[in-house]
């Protein structure tokens, strides 16, 4: 409920944020209270996103559920990266 709260409000705030730099372009008068409203409500709503996030608690996982990484996955990445790098140098021609 709460991110959903959160997420409306930062939807509001960014529509008044464009409201406003629209009216800033046009030279309209209201275009710099909407402007500033709009960044105010970002900037505290930004704030409160960053103190939830003390909030919330790191999610251990056990040893067993850990990834390893496979030697076929490193080969795969390998012949990738090389094709790309080939493909980079013809198309900059840095041979």
């Amino acid at each position: 409920m709460l991110d959903k709260l959160m997420n409306t409000i930062y939807s509001f705030g960014a529509a008044i944020v464009i409201f406003g730099a629209w009216g800033k372009i046009e030279h309209k008068e209201f275009g710099s209270d909407a402007l500033t409203a709009g960044l105010l409500t970002e900037t505290a709503l930004f704030c409160v996103y960053g103190l939830l996030e003390w909030r919330k608690r790191p999610q251990h996982q056990p040893d067993s559920t850990r990834e390893e990484t496979h030697p076929a996955k490193v080969e795969e990445l390998t012949a990738t990266l090389n094709k790309t790098n080939r493909l980079m140098n013809k198309v900059f021609k840095t041979d």
